[in-house]
């Protein structure tokens, strides 16, 4: 159903056109809030640990999201132009995603995701897709009142179809045996500390499962309600696994050092030991910390948010490869730039560990996983994730599938995944080249006066 997302912006921009600035801002709002409450409610599904808060969070962030429709719709009803539509429709995407509160949830780039346009990414990034779907879109929505634009309308896949094809091929430089873990722990499980003892032992058994040889375990994120590096104890159970298997093994684990907490991946030698840990630096905002905690206390709110995060967790000091793997936690993924920094850095593969079981079964869990498919193609490496309930996967350098185990259910995925060192003009250059592109466009759109309509 990926081609739906050529389509889903036609409505939206049909009802901009000749919408003037004002009437398209109420557009925008109306838009927005419908957009992103439906993008957002699988956030609903963290009811049975946060009540009725969920709905107001959904309902901020629908708002949140909304903000930045108005912006658009506000310019794009100035002029029934695809060139601006397209260009500041980017520019909006681009714009949602920047800063500690940025989310690419809802993007154009996440539905070109499996389809063969994905690695035109290569060459210019998430949001180089985004333009060529946003033409697409404008032309179509401006073709229904001046149908000489729908011809236009092709050359958006046809160019990034083109991309695709021109896109290099980084030649692969070894390649590694990976078993993915998946235990099928649901949140309110994980979360009861009563239940330790059998999440340890759904971990014993897991892990015997796997056969050498292999090279890499990926366990996912907070693997268990337990402190690994501070409670030996539960982290023999994984430095056993490594001995074993005579293989490098990660575990998600929560780390607690120097009066902080921080969201860790342990990296452990096939003797056992730790020799390398990687905390997230992008945390998720009311999720992982308050932002601006003591603001809200004096708003009078400490009492309703301090139960439900009662201490913020701590970034870590950089994104930086452990060895030559590049992790990203969780939320991580969902962002271009730090995937980007990682292969700069030396990353010959992309890897998640993440708990999405916070989601239930809702479509979030697959846009997640469908990101990572982008990740790949835009940096030309493989990239993997391991999810506590799922999705568990690979995606290839071009965003080719590798293989997915069924999400919902316990046991683990070996993949044979190619490894690569070279960098892909995207991960070369960034965003500024389809940014300029972008900006270009939407300046053009706006510069251009109408035509007079013949008497």
């Amino acid at each position: 159903m990926s081609w739906l997302g050529w389509l889903a912006l036609v409505p939206f921009l049909w009802a901009l056109d000749g919408a003037g600035m004002r009437r398209g801002a109420a557009v925008g709002a109306t838009f927005g809030v419908l957009f992103f409450a439906l993008e957002f409610s699988s956030l609903l599904s963290l009811r049975p640990f946060v009540g009725g808060v969920a709905f107001l969070v959904c309902g901020a962030l629908a708002v949140y999201g909304a903000l930045f429709a108005v912006v658009f719709a506000g310019v794009g009803g100035i002029r029934a132009s695809p060139l601006l539509w397209a260009g500041a429709w980017t520019l909006l995407e681009v714009a949602r995603a920047a800063g500690p509160l940025g989310f690419t949830f809802g993007s154009l780039a996440a539905a070109v995701s499996g389809t063969p346009f994905l690695s035109a990414s290569a060459l210019g990034g998430p949001w180089l897709l985004s333009l060529g779907v946003a033409w697409t879109a404008g032309c179509l929505a401006r073709g229904l009142r001046r149908r000489r634009w729908l011809s236009g309308a092709a050359l958006g896949p046809l160019l990034l179809l083109a991309l695709a094809w021109a896109s290099p091929a980084l030649p692969p430089q070894g390649a590694l045996t990976v078993a993915l873990v998946q235990p099928n722990i649901p949140q309110a499980d994980r979360l009861d500390p009563e239940r330790l003892p059998d999440l340890v032992a759904r971990y014993q058994e897991l892990l015997a499962g796997i056969a050498p040889p292999l090279d890499l375990v990926v366990v996912p994120e907070n693997a268990l309600p337990a402190f690994l590096r501070q409670e030996p104890e539960h982290l023999a159970l994984f430095q056993d696994a490594a001995r074993r298997l005579n293989a490098t093994l990660m575990v998600g684990t929560g780390d607690f050092r120097s009066g902080r907490v921080y969201n860790t991946m342990l990296v452990l030698s096939p003797a056992g030991e730790v020799v390398g840990t990687y905390a997230k630096t992008h945390l998720v905002p009311f999720g992982e910390y308050v932002p601006g905690r003591e603001i809200w206390r004096r708003l009078g709110l400490g009492r309703v948010i301090d139960p439900l995060l009662p201490f913020d967790q701590s970034p870590g000091e950089e994104v930086r490869p452990v060895a030559n793997l590049g992790i990203m936690i969780c939320f991580e993924s969902t962002f271009p730039g730090i995937s980007r920094e990682l292969v700069q850095k030396g990353a010959e593969v992309l890897i998640t560990p993440t708990n999405d079981a916070w989601f239930g079964r809702t479509r979030i869990l697959w846009e997640h996983y469908a990101l990572g498919a982008l990740r790949a193609a835009e940096t030309g490496r493989a990239f993997l994730q391991a999810g506590q309930t799922g999705f568990t996967g690979g995606w290839g350098p071009r965003g080719e599938d590798l293989g997915q185990f069924p999400p919902w259910t316990k046991g683990t995925l070996t993949l044979r995944i190619p490894l690569h060192t070279g960098l892909t003009p995207y991960a070369r250059l960034g965003d500024g080249p389809a940014l300029a592109v972008a900006g270009g466009l939407a300046a053009l759109g706006l510069a251009l006066k109408k035509r007079p309509r013949p008497r």
